[in-house]
C-alpha cells in the first residue's frame, strides 16, 4: 500500500529541517510512535538504525529502520525491515509565498504487511486509518513549530496562545489577538459573522480588522474557556451546562442573513461549534468566539450538534484535561441537554451526528463515535 499526506508549515526549510533531524524527538508529534532507540552508534545520516515502537489502536509493533537518504533540509528517505516491510520518505520543499518563510512537508510510504496482519486484504483496511493518523501527525508537528516559534516572539510574531485544527491565534498588541488560518482558508465569512451577531447584542470578541483574506484581528479576551473552568472545578457542571444552554437560546433569537448557508430548516443565526472550548469565561460574562461555521438553520440543530461534539469530541488539551474530560464528558452533555430541552435535542440528533461526519478535521474515533451516535448504538 502507498500512502502520501502532506501539510504546509508556517516555517523555512532550515527550520523544519532542525526539528525533523531529531529522530528521537519524532515521538513529540507523532501520536504513534511511542519510543524511538537508536540500534548503532549514529543518531542521524545515512545508515543510522533504530527501533520504533508503534501504537494505532490495540495494534503495537516494533518497526525496524535504517535511514537511506540524507539531504539537509529536502530529505530524509528510509527502509523498514522489521514485521512491516517498505520504504518511506520526508521531502522537504519551500513555497514561493511572499514572506519566503513557508515550507511543503511530504509523507510518503509503500509499505508491505505480513499475511497474519492481513496481506494485501490487511493493506486495503489499513492505509486509510494510517492516512488518519498521520495527518493528524502532521498536525503535531505543526504545533510542535508553532510552539517553537512562540518561545520567542518577535516584533513581527507575536506569541502563540491558540491553536486549533485549522488555524492559530497569537498576541496582537496588549488588547488584541490575531487569528490565521492555514493557507487558502478564508476566513472573511468568519469576521462579518461576528460582526454580525456582537451588533446583534450577542457576546462575541469585537472584530478590529481583516488585514488579509486569512487573518482577523479581534479584541483579546481575558480569563479561561468554559473548557478550562470545567477541567479546574468540575463542581460547576450543572451551572456551565445551563450556561451554555442558555448562550444557544440567546443565538436563537438573531435571524441569520438570507445568503448563509442554510444547515437546517429555520431561519437563526448558528454556530455549529457552540461548545466549552469556544466560550471563554471573562470579567464580563461569557464571550463565544470562533465563528468560522455560522450558518442558518434551527436553535435546536446547533444544540443537537454541540450535543454530538460533547458526546464524541477527542479534546486536543493536556493530558490532565483530557482525563478529566473523558469522565464528565457524558454527565455535562446530559445536563446540557437537559437544560436545553431534551426532546428538540432528540429530534435533531441524527442529522446533527450526520453533519458532523462530514467534518474533515476529525479523527477516526471521532467519526466511529459521531456515527454510532447516530443510530443509537454509543454507549
Amino acid at each position: 500500500m502507498k500512502i502520501h499526506v502532506s501539510i504546509d508549515l508556517p516555517a523555512t526549510p532550515d527550520d523544519v529541517w532542525a526539528e525533523v533531524r531529531n529522530i528521537a524527538g519524532h515521538v513529540e508529534w507523532m501520536r504513534d510512535a511511542e519510543s524511538i532507540t537508536f540500534t548503532g552508534t549514529r543518531t542521524e545520516g545515512v545508515g543510522t538504525t533504530f527501533t520504533c515502537r508503534t501504537r494505532v489502536g490495540p495494534l503495537a509493533t516494533n518497526d525496524e529502520m535504517e535511514i537511506t537518504s540524507w539531504e539537509p533540509a529536502r530529505e530524509i528517505g528510509v527502509v523498514h525491515s522489521g514485521v512491516v516491510t517498505g520504504e518511506g520518505r520526508f521531502v522537504l520543499e519551500p513555497l514561493g509565498t511572499p514572506s519566503g518563510s513557508e515550507t511543503r512537508f511530504s509523507w510518503t510510504e509503500t509499505l508491505r504487511l505480513p499475511w497474519f496482519l492481513g496481506g494485501r486484504v490487511g493493506e486495503v483496511a489499513a492505509g486509510p486509518v494510517l492516512r488518519l493518523v498521520w495527518r493528524r501527525n502532521l498536525r503535531g508537528l505543526r504545533a510542535r513549530i508553532l510552539e517553537l516559534q512562540s518561545e520567542v516572539p518577535t516584533a513581527d510574531v507575536g506569541k502563540l496562545i491558540g491553536l486549533g485544527r485549522g488555524s492559530e491565534v497569537r498576541t496582537h498588541g496588549p488588547d488584541q489577538v490575531i487569528r490565521r488560518g492555514e493557507p487558502g482558508n478564508d476566513l472573511t465569512h468568519e469576521a462579518g459573522a461576528m460582526q454580525y451577531v456582537r451588533n446583534a447584542g450577542y457576546p462575541a470578541p469585537a472584530l478590529i480588522e481583516q488585514p488579509d483574506p486569512e487573518a482577523i484581528v479581534m479584541q483579546r479576551l481575558h480569563g479561561p474557556t468554559m473548557l478550562e473552568e470545567l477541567t479546574a472545578r468540575p463542581w460547576k457542571l450543572i451551572g456551565h451546562a445551563k450556561t451554555l444552554a442558555r448562550l444557544h437560546h440567546e443565538l436563537g433569537r438573531i435571524e441569520a442573513p438570507a445568503g448563509w448557508t442554510q444547515v437546517s430548516v429555520g431561519n437563526s443565526v448558528v454556530h455549529l461549534d457552540l461548545h466549552p472550548d469556544n466560550v471563554k469565561m471573562t470579567p464580563n460574562g461569557p464571550m463565544v468566539f470562533d465563528w468560522s461555521n455560522a450558518a442558518r438553520g434551527s436553535v435546536a440543530f446547533d444544540a443537537a450538534l454541540t450535543y454530538v461534539i460533547l458526546r464524541t469530541g477527542d479534546a486536543d488539551t493536556n493530558v490532565a484535561a483530557r482525563a478529566v474530560i473523558a469522565s464528565l464528558r457524558r454527565r455535562f452533555a446530559t445536563a446540557f441537554m437537559k437544560a436545553f430541552g431534551e426532546d428538540d435535542v432528540l429530534l435533531h440528533l441524527r442529522e446533527a451526528a450526520e453533519l458532523r461526519m462530514l467534518n474533515p478535521h476529525l479523527t477516526a474515533l471521532e467519526r466511529e463515535q459521531a456515527f454510532a451516535l447516530a443510530r443509537g448504538e454509543l454507549d
